[in-house]
């Protein structure tokens, strides 16, 4: 049976691999005033990065339940 968190996983980890791609090929940042200064992020980026990285934990939710199960299975 498949499981969800492979679909899941592999979804946000192709999103955010594109986010970042964008992100750092055409950089356009956000400004926020912050304390009289202003700084600029790079939502793209940045939120590329969180999404890659839980698409990525994801993704090692399901291989490290497969090797407990396949672990279980010889003995």
């Amino acid at each position: 049976m498949l499981d969800v968190r492979l679909a899941i996983g592999g979804l946000f980890t192709i999103i955010g691999v594109l986010l970042i791609a964008h992100g750092v090929t055409v950089p356009v940042a956000t400004e926020f005033p912050f304390n009289g200064q202003t700084i600029s992020v790079n939502l793209n980026r940045d939120w590329g990065a969180v999404i890659f990285i839980f698409g990525a934990l994801m993704l090692l939710l399901v291989r490290l339940e497969n090797r407990a199960k396949k672990t279980g299975d010889e003995a």
